[in-house]
């Protein structure tokens, strides 16, 4: 019996809720029993009784912090490594002050694991520079997988407007709504086409050149729908690793990708891992009217057919559950 943990879980939804989900779809193809543990706090990791941790044969940890926590060693203890929980910060001073004064014992921890699934090779790197003795027999850099049974190659005629764009995140600094409206702005400046940003979150944005629409909180088949509507996928996360927060490698990019939908990204964190330049999307450096407009010059109705159709074989490949399925089946 194995023992599944993670922070987040229906009916919060999320990357890492979708990351369980599908973890949870590759366990049962597998046959893996497994039982599920839904923890919202420290504390609740505190105090998982140390007796019934020792009866799983395995721990798989969708997020390090159950590892780093958790109340007893376990002997095959396996981490995903997403991002943020390596930078050891919380906003609240309290907390912040607790995870500095255990940043020794949880990278020890990390250490002890059987296995560290890195989701990028950012995330490797910035937990060896918080501290990480790497052991490549232990540490793998293994990119995210997503669910693709649904693909489907959805294409889109690049000269045909409204050009539409779709920011799939939440209204939070890092994921940088004001440098995603400003390229909106500038690619509808630069090429004289209407343009139409579609926003997920429930915080109306306003532009007064394109038009926004929000959709608050679609489930996952809306926002299927939502994704093949749209001609690309912005991703502009900022790096915000002084606040905890950074982009570890960008689930929604393999998302789109599945659809058909390419995606354009800053040049922060696991982002540059997630999209190959030129090939499956695009990558910026930010999202001045000058970086914009070099991106714009580079565009044309044959290079985005190209990059699309590239995008979407490459995500069916090489981000399918079928790639977890392979590495679930030699470490577990």
């Amino acid at each position: 019996m194995l023992l599944l943990t993670t922070p987040d879980y229906p009916p919060k939804w999320g990357g890492l809720t979708t990351h369980t989900l599908n973890v949870e779809k590759v366990l049962r193809a597998l046959g893996v029993d497994y039982e599920l543990f839904h923890w919202k706090s420290v504390g609740e990791i505190a105090t998982f009784p140390t007796k019934k941790l020792q009866n799983f044969k395995q721990v798989l940890n969708i997020h390090s912090g159950f590892h780093m926590h958790m109340p007893a060693t376990h002997p095959r203890v396996i981490n995903f490594v997403n991002g943020a929980e390596i930078l050891f910060y919380s906003p609240n001073m309290m907390k912040r002050l607790i995870k500095r004064a255990l940043r020794r014992h949880s990278l020890r921890r990390v250490e002890s694991a059987h296995k560290n699934i890195f989701i990028s090779d950012f995330t490797f790197r910035t937990l060896q520079a918080q501290g990480l003795r790497a052991d490549y027999s232990r540490d793998i850099v293994f990119p995210m997988c997503v669910e693709t049974s649904h693909q489907v190659l959805c294409r889109k005629d690049f000269q045909q407007d409204p050009l539409r764009f779709i920011c799939v995140a939440r209204d939070v600094p890092h994921k940088n709504f004001r440098g995603v409206i400003d390229l909106c702005e500038e690619v509808q400046r630069r090429s004289g086409r209407k343009v139409e940003l579609i926003t997920v979150t429930d915080k109306v944005f306003t532009s007064p050149t394109i038009t926004i629409h929000s959709h608050v909180n679609p489930d996952n088949n809306e926002r299927d729908r939502l994704l093949k509507s749209a001609h690309f996928n912005l991703l502009l996360s900022l790096d915000h690793s002084h606040r905890g927060f950074f982009e570890g490698f960008g689930q929604i990019v393999q998302e789109a990708g599945c659809l058909g939908t390419p995606s354009i990204v800053l040049n922060t964190g696991g982002l540059p891992e997630s999209v190959h330049h030129g090939e499956t999307g695009w990558v910026i450096s930010d999202t001045s009217p000058e970086s914009v407009g070099q991106l714009w010059s580079n565009l044309s109705k044959n290079t985005y057919e190209r990059v699309s159709s590239v995008c979407f074989e490459h995500t069916v490949t090489s981000h399918g559950l079928e790639n977890w399925k392979r590495l679930f089946g030699t470490i577990l």
